[in-house]
């Protein structure tokens, strides 16, 4: 088995405020946003880090590749580190990343097979240090470079529907989650009722009225969706089905915190583009299709038993390859380095090797940056950046 750590910088705007001395469901509710891949802890037993936010050129750029300038500033950045949050935890309830970041250069990097960073916390002298690592970047908004110096991954934050990694790419949702985990961590009333609705949809409190007259002869209540983690994932939990109604497309992250508190996820077609593989009883062509899967399951409970069976089996194949991918890149990386070694110990110049290094950033920008031009089908712009090096 591999050894993980899991670091995010001070300045990140995302995920956990604390350490490894912290339960798993204690950093959720220090989350300032998202529950993030809790997985990593839960079932890797990984290590969590916060390193000092690396101000170099190439980081800064790839986090404004992410959440633009105007929405995020350096002055935004900096407050972040320093901001106190109360967390409901016994365990220092009040913290700031800054509380708990590390030097990056003070951490026995050794210990670990694999690195993932977010976004670029780890800087580069430390990955060069340490070849023998398999390094893999998880960008915060799943856009990442076509070409970046020594990062043997990205993290797409896609669905992995197979254990088959592609080149550089590890598929994984950045809500990486086991089953049940949301249920039983945060679940509070013995029984499950209502409908959630997914934050984007198209409705919300305020213009609910005219919308949801046609659900009043169900008799389901409506739960939706607040800025506070721990209350947020308290209603998902206690809610018998998560709904998405409309509005914009979304990766999926919350239809997989949805799964895991064994809530039944129904969607319109269009409404999930991060290759999750739902039932095909969970979707849905319109509100009156809606109603009417929502009257068969509430006299059936059998089968709403079996598609929920069925969310917990997409979970737990997602932990199966994503382990699996991570497994197939680590034998990769140690194999690539065993090749390495025996070229060395030959004393042969590779000219070939060092052509491609001289070449291969010139080509990967003018790449990128010709078919963005022409606007290439083949390059999708959501998913990729202009190379980025440091």
């Amino acid at each position: 088995m591999f050894k993980i750590a899991f670091i995010k910088e001070a300045c990140y705007q995302d995920l956990w405020i604390g350490d490894n001395n912290d339960t798993s469901s204690d950093l959720i509710r220090s989350t300032l946003l998202r529950t993030g891949p809790i997985g990593l802890l839960e079932i890797f037993g990984s290590d969590f880090f916060i390193v000092k936010s690396n101000n170099s050129k190439a980081a800064q750029k790839i986090r404004y590749s992410q959440i633009p300038k105007d929405c995020l500033s350096k002055e935004d950045y900096k407050l972040i580190e320093i901001t106190k949050r109360k967390i409901n935890t016994s365990r220092l309830p009040f913290r700031c990343p800054n509380d708990f970041s590390y030097d990056a250069e003070k951490i026995n990097w050794s210990k670990y097979d694999i690195v993932i960073s977010l976004n670029f916390a780890v800087p580069i002298s430390i990955r060069k240090k340490h070849p023998s690592i398999l390094w893999v970047c998880m960008t915060g908004e799943g856009r990442f470079p076509v070409q970046s110096s020594c990062w043997d991954y990205f993290i797409s934050h896609d669905y992995p529907n197979t254990p088959f990694s592609e080149l550089k790419i590890i598929n994984m949702p950045y809500t990486f989650i086991p089953p049940l985990y949301i249920l039983d961590n945060f679940k509070t009333s013995p029984g499950k009722k209502g409908i959630y609705i997914e934050i984007n949809s198209k409705s919300n409190q305020l213009n609910n009225q005219k919308l949801f007259k046609n659900f009043y002869s169900l008799k389901l209540n409506f739960e939706f969706h607040s800025e506070d983690i721990e209350k947020n994932l308290k209603k998902i939990a206690s809610s018998k089905y998560f709904i998405k109604l409309g509005g914009r497309p979304v990766r999926g992250n919350s239809f997989l915190e949805a799964m895991s508190a064994s809530s039944l996820c129904l969607l319109h077609y269009k409404d999930c583009y991060g290759k999750i593989p739902f039932h095909q009883y969970c979707y849905f062509k319109d509100e009156k299709h809606l109603i009417e899967k929502l009257k068969f399951l509430e006299k059936n409970n059998d089968f709403l038993v079996e598609l929920l069976n069925y969310q917990d089996s997409i979970l737990q194949n997602m932990i199966e390859n994503v382990k699996n991918q991570f497994e197939i890149a680590l034998s990769n990386k140690r194999e690539y380095l065993d090749s390495k070694m025996s070229k060395k110990s030959s004393n042969k110049i590779d000219v070939k090797s060092i052509f491609k290094k001289s070449l291969q950033p010139i080509i990967g920008s003018t790449c990128y940056n010709s078919l963005v031009r022409i606007n290439d089908p083949i390059l999708d712009k959501t998913k990729y950046l202009p190379s980025l090096l440091e």
